[in-house]
């Protein structure tokens, strides 16, 4: 009877831990604190390093920015930028939702690094796909509910540089895009 108790109950914990493996979700890697975006949204980024960033480390110089990267959160790079020469702090980029390869990154959680002379800032996001799949012939373009994104940032430590994102554009969700442009010339 207590071999039977033992046995149902390492069944019971191996089938829990194959369930909570199997759910796809990022088991104790979600950051405390991100910004969510949409898959089709891309990201402005802006590396600030605020006014009491120089009282707090004694100086007068202002870093520059040597490139940037985008990571899971288990560490692996998904995209990165090293510039060949040193880019002034004022220096805003665009991540277009692409790993290096040009392919759409899919939803989840991720880390975007700004290298600089002064060290690494970093901040999370969250992506949410927002485009259904293609089921009927109508259906593809539409965009499902979902959390509002961009714009924001996570509390930061007085006197520390600090990561700015918000959304620079949005792309369709069936890959086709028209801007149409309305001016006129006074003579």
């Amino acid at each position: 009877m207590r071999r039977m108790g033992w046995l149902l109950a390492l069944i019971v914990v191996g089938w829990a831990l194959t369930a909570s493996a199997d759910c796809g979700c990022a088991q104790g890697l979600e950051p405390s604190c991100y910004v969510t975006f949409r898959t089709n949204e891309w990201i402005l980024i802006s590396t600030v390093f605020p006014i009491d960033y120089f009282t707090a480390h004694s100086t007068t110089e202002t870093p520059f920015l040597l490139g940037w990267s985008v990571e899971t959160v288990d560490g692996a790079v998904v995209r990165g930028t090293v510039f060949d020469d040193v880019v002034g702090w004022g220096q805003d980029f665009v991540w277009d939702m692409t790993d290096g390869a040009g392919r759409d990154v899919g939803p989840g959680f991720y880390r975007i690094l700004v290298s600089t002379t002064a060290g690494v800032v970093s901040a999370d996001v969250r992506l949410v796909s927002c485009c259904t799949p293609c089921v009927a012939c109508w259906s593809c373009c539409l965009c499902s509910t979902c959390p509002n994104g961009g714009g924001g940032r996570c509390p930061t430590v007085c006197g520390e540089p600090y990561l700015v994102l918000d959304i620079d554009s949005t792309k369709s969700c069936c890959g086709l895009s028209f801007q149409f442009y309305w001016g006129w010339t006074i003579p």
